[in-house]
């Protein structure tokens, strides 16, 4: 009459699987707004790696492998390295770029404008992207007032409260 735990088991686990993505995607569905992101046929940051220039991550910018890649709230990162995706994996808020991916500097000026991976700043646990070497070292002069700027522009288009 009653089938046996090892019979059902499987299709619970795969059911909670599936409710628990569900919920998951609706949670991060509400917060985000992908359709203002800088994406490539879905894929973030050009390819590169998020996680490579934080300190854990190897302190340097490094391109991503395809075959190590993630898919988080509609975007797809790929990872240099395993370590590099169970990091991400763990938080990927803080790995994340700001401001959907677009130039940190631009952003700030209220502009959507493509970056250079290879140029970056990290202020805290935020990731800001660059077009060009002059905009990164505008941007650096004043963190502070631009990231206000920058914030405000971001909230304004996406309806996103940047994480801080």
């Amino acid at each position: 009459m009653f089938m046996k735990w090892k019979n059902w088991a499987p299709s619970l686990l795969a059911a909670l699987t599936i409710v628990c993505g569900i919920f998951t995607v609706s949670a991060l569905g509400d917060t985000r707004n992908v359709s203002e992101y800088n994406l490539e046929n879905g894929m973030g940051l050009g390819g590169f790696d998020p996680v490579a220039i934080f300190p854990e991550g190897g302190g340097k910018p490094i391109a991503g492998n395809a075959n190590l890649s993630q898919n988080f709230g509609g975007i797809l990162y790929f990872f240099a390295s395993e370590k590099n995706r169970a990091l991400f994996s763990q938080n990927p808020a803080k790995y994340e770029p700001t401001y959907g991916g677009w130039c940190a500097y631009a952003m700030a000026s209220g502009a959507k404008v493509m970056i250079q991976p290879q140029l970056y700043s990290i202020h805290g646990n935020r990731a800001h992207y660059f077009v060009s070497m002059r905009a990164k070292q505008n941007f650096d002069r004043d963190v502070a007032g631009y990231e206000g700027r920058a914030d405000g522009f971001w909230k304004q288009i996406s309806g996103e409260v940047p994480r801080q």
